[in-house]
């Protein structure tokens, strides 16, 4: 047995009506079309479910009988289908989101507000994570997407570029006596010859760029001091304790310090990406919330220096 919705439907249509001709109209049916699908149901369940005379259609004994049931499967499946249809708009308007703490800090919360502010129907929650943390998060579903300088494309996972990123370099703006960065860096590479640097660990993938980038224009950095976080490297830069190289959108948070960005020359370019799960659907709410993030990440800070 095989029924169907519209077989369902195109009886119960015909049992109210008691006509075939007014439920072939309102149906958008021919007359021919809606007795073959009568006739189809009825030999479905081997009985006769409605009885026609030249002036009205009556239920048998057997239609009586599977009204009620007929009626109870189109209810339970038409609200079925609103409550899918309200699950999926509440889903296509609901994100769970990641980055990395420091674009927390800085520029996730303008972006939250502006969005907020423009869809107010959208739901937005947001966590913070490492990048590696991140990637593993979107792999087993638990985000909707994430945000960062994810530099290894990897099975499984969608990457798509959102806005070009340089390298530059931090500096105190207050070169005071005590400073370790005795020599303006102008942006040169060159510049960096025997200057300290404060860098991220050795193991880091933006670590390794910076590192690739000084051998290939030949500069030998003076002493090292290895901090786990750009934001942290921010602060040393600040205290005038090295030269801090580092991704052009950390603009943003070094506004609220008193330090010095320039990008670096020759320039290092690379892409800030947003990934998701591999297969996974368009979701309109997430490009929206991508188009956001990428303008507010590339207009630069009116009081950085």
């Amino acid at each position: 047995m095989n029924l169907s919705l519209k077989q369902l439907k195109v009886f119960l249509g015909v049992a109210n009506a008691s006509s075939f001709t007014k439920t072939a109209q309102s149906m958008h049916l021919s007359q021919a079309a809606l007795s073959a699908i009568i006739r189809e149901l009825e030999t479905q369940l081997q009985c006769r479910l409605l009885e026609r005379t030249t002036r009205t259609v009556a239920l048998t004994d057997a239609g009586r009988m599977f009204y009620p049931t007929a009626v109870k499967i189109v209810e339970t499946l038409e609200k079925s289908v609103i409550e899918l249809n309200e699950l999926g708009r509440q889903k296509q308007a609901s994100l769970l989101l990641g980055c990395t703490p420091m674009i927390a800090a800085s520029l996730m919360p303008q972006v939250l507000a502006r969005f907020a502010q423009a869809h107010p129907e959208s739901q937005i929650e947001l966590v913070d994570r490492p990048p590696s943390e991140l990637h593993k998060m979107v792999e087993e579903g638990d985000l909707d997407a994430a945000f960062g300088i994810f530099f290894s494309q990897l099975s499984g996972i969608d990457r798509v570029p959102i806005f070009p990123v340089q390298l530059v370099a931090v500096t105190a703006l207050d070169q005071a006596a005590t400073s370790a960065v005795t020599r303006p860096i102008n942006g040169d590479w060159r510049a960096l010859e025997g200057l300290p640097l404060i860098t991220l660990p050795k193991d880091n993938p933006l670590q390794r760029l910076i590192e690739a980038t000084l051998s290939k224009e030949e500069v030998t950095s003076g002493k090292r001091m290895v901090v786990a976080h750009l934001q942290t490297a921010i602060a040393m830069a600040h205290a005038g304790l090295g030269v801090a190289v580092m991704p052009s959108f950390c603009e943003h948070i070094c506004q609220h310090y008193r330090v010095r960005v320039e990008v670096m020359r020759p320039a290092v370019e690379f892409s800030f990406y947003r990934i998701t799960r591999a297969g996974r659907g368009t979701l309109t709410v997430l490009d929206q919330f991508s188009e956001m993030f990428a303008q507010a990440a590339q207009r630069r800070p009116t009081s950085a220096q």
